[in-house]
């Protein structure tokens, strides 16, 4: 038997093993190369430690390289593998080639074409590209392993809070880091938990100005936050390892099935990657209009206005209302750009609708069987949706046009005035950005405020609150009592007893939740007005992020009560409870019916 034969039948015999050794090499480079990542950005550095590092990168290059050919010599199928890891094999090409400039010619064929392109700083740019190339692999190689998540016996609810953990974990990490700020020093631990929570929980509460606390650097890593934490980590990795892995397996997709709700098990991929493109589309229109409607408001250059224009559309879209503007939309001349309010009051409302009704609504197949067949209604679902959201967008707009707004100075024309109260009723609702004073407004106001916002966005939305699905269930449900209906109806439809209970239990949970919080933050925080806590409390819940001004001023234990109402708002109520708790034993005998008195 020759070497060859000897080789093909060793590697036949063992394939599996040398695969199971490969991906362990390949995890461990790849935890090597985040840390080498957050080591170079996280840290300042001398151009001396920045060409090692660069040097370094090379190297963890040549391992993944190495490896990528391994497993390509391994298989039987070539040509298979080849289209199935495409976009890797592109990447490698790519890289080689400028690692073959790099070394025969002196002088990378990349660094040369962003030298040619009068890029100011051209030097930190091409470091930039041949280490983000480096994360694009090893990005790869943890998408590929999602699939082993949903191996383990946890539950999808516990799945889905775990990896919002592990995101705010990481955030806060990298938050902490001197690299990511102005000053150059380490953020106190518990400000960078606090600013990362808020990020991944799309809450908007800061105890940091973004705008001047935290360099490029940093709100990049909060804006990706903000990204993740409004589709969901598990939804967007899923998505692309549905690409990259030419499919999930059926564990994957019993799991995704009930994060997303699916109606079956055969759309949860069609589900995902429709989730992704509504969300990539929808915020790309919102960059485009918002950088047409800064009007006259000067940035310093186009590449800035461009970055602006991209951190809040996002940042609307995921119902964050995080902004990298000194004063948010109090900014001067920024509050009078009514149109941009507007606009971006439309962006936040699709946010807050939720993915299935903005599918049912405005989807090409959707509109075009509705031309087709006008009379065809829409979901009971996306009715309530709509409608609710509808009737709270002009009890909201009309409030605070009555309560404050029309006696503010700055709004002169009727239009002003509108653009001001629509504004404000749409962020008090899902989204945190703020055009008023929220510390001035009046009481009664103050109040409505914390019923808006408690009631919050749309089921399966980038919003928080208990939801308008829950609302309208649990008030059908009141009324009915009320008037003795033995059956809950809407819509020519009836609604189970089961969702009824879910509905109370939602409410209920909530409201007992955000007491705590406000109880104790009462506690920690006892030189606050009580009312202040109360909004806090509420806005951290229902992850708004609007304030009366008091995040920055909480103590330390304040701060951690806020991080955790944000995290339980977020994942929601009834998922902690389901991931926390055990299954019913069910049994087909009955006790007997008693009475007792209510009321």
């Amino acid at each position: 038997m020759n070497t060859r034969n000897q080789i093909e039948r060793y590697i036949f015999l063992h394939q599996e093993r040398i695969l199971k050794i490969l991906r362990f090499y390949m995890l461990i480079a790849s935890l090597l190369v985040f840390a080498m990542m957050v080591y170079r950005y996280g840290f300042n550095h001398s151009q001396e430690n920045i060409d090692l590092i660069l040097f370094s990168t090379r190297f963890f290059y040549l391992i993944f390289i190495t490896t990528f050919l391994i497993r390509l010599f391994i298989e039987k199928e070539k040509k298979t593998f080849l289209v199935n890891n495409a976009f890797e094999a592109i990447l490698i090409i790519l890289v080689v080639y400028d690692g073959i400039s790099y070394f025969l010619l002196g002088h990378p064929v990349l660094e040369n074409l962003i030298q040619k392109l009068n890029v100011p700083n051209y030097r930190a740019i091409y470091d930039f590209f041949i280490q983000f190339f480096l994360l694009i692999f090893v990005a790869i190689e943890l998408i590929k392993s999602i699939n082993t998540v949903y191996t383990t016996k946890l539950k999808p609810t516990t799945l889905f809070i775990f990896s919002f953990i592990l995101l705010i974990f990481l955030g806060s990490l990298l938050l902490s880091l001197p690299g990511f700020n102005y000053t150059g020093k380490p953020l106190a631990y518990i400000d960078a938990l606090f600013t990362s929570t808020s990020a991944c929980c799309v809450t908007g509460l800061v105890v940091e100005n973004t705008a001047t606390f935290f360099n490029l650097k940093g709100q990049i890593i909060i804006l990706f936050l903000i990204q993740l934490g409004g589709i969901g980590i598990l939804t967007f990795a899923s998505f692309f390892a549905s690409f990259i892995k030419k499919g999930i397996g059926v564990k994957h997709q019993l799991a995704m099935n009930q994060l997303l709700d699916s109606e079956n098990l055969s759309g949860t991929t069609f589900l995902l990657k429709r989730i992704l493109i509504m969300t990539f589309f929808i915020e790309f229109v919102g960059v485009m209009g918002i950088y047409f409607l800064w009007g006259d408001y000067q940035f310093a250059n186009e590449g800035d206005k461009i970055y602006h224009s991209i951190f809040h559309s996002i940042s609307s879209f995921c119902n964050a209302g995080f902004s990298t503007l000194e004063l948010g939309f109090e900014t001067p001349l920024v509050n009078e750009l009514y149109m941009l309010h507007i606009f971006m009051g439309f962006i936040i409302i699709m946010g807050g609708l939720g993915f299935p009704v903005i599918r049912d609504v405005f989807s090409p197949i959707k509109m075009r069987q509705r031309l087709k067949e006008p009379w065809k209604p829409w979901s009971l679902s996306t009715k309530i949706a709509i409608y609710s959201s509808l009737i709270l967008l002009i009890f909201g707009t009309v409030t605070f046009y009555l309560l404050h707004v029309q006696y503010m100075p700055s709004a002169k024309s009727p239009i002003a005035k509108f653009a001001t109260s629509f504004f404000q009723s749409v962020n008090t609702r899902t989204s945190g950005f703020n055009s008023i004073n929220m510390s001035e407004l009046p009481n009664t106001l103050i109040m409505i405020s914390m019923f808006l916002m408690f009631i919050g966005a749309s089921s399966a939305s980038t919003g928080g609150g208990i939801k308008t699905s829950t609302f309208v269930i649990m008030m059908i449900a009141v009324i009915g009592t009320i008037r003795g209906k033995r059956e809950m109806t809407l819509g020519n439809r009836t609604i189970g007893a089961e969702l009824v209970y879910k509905a109370f239990a939602v409410v209920v949970f909530s409201g007992l939740f955000v007491l705590t919080t406000i109880t104790v933050l009462s506690f920690t925080e006892y030189n606050i007005p009580l009312a202040n806590i109360a909004y806090e409390s509420i806005s951290a819940f229902a992850t708004v992020g609007l304030s009366t001004g008091i995040t920055p001023n909480l103590s330390t234990a304040g701060k951690t009560m806020i991080v955790i109402a944000m995290f339980v708002g977020r994942v929601g109520v009834l998922s902690l409870a389901f991931s926390l708790s055990s299954k019913a034993v069910n049994t087909s005998s009955k006790y007997a019916k008693t009475h007792l008195m209510i009321g």
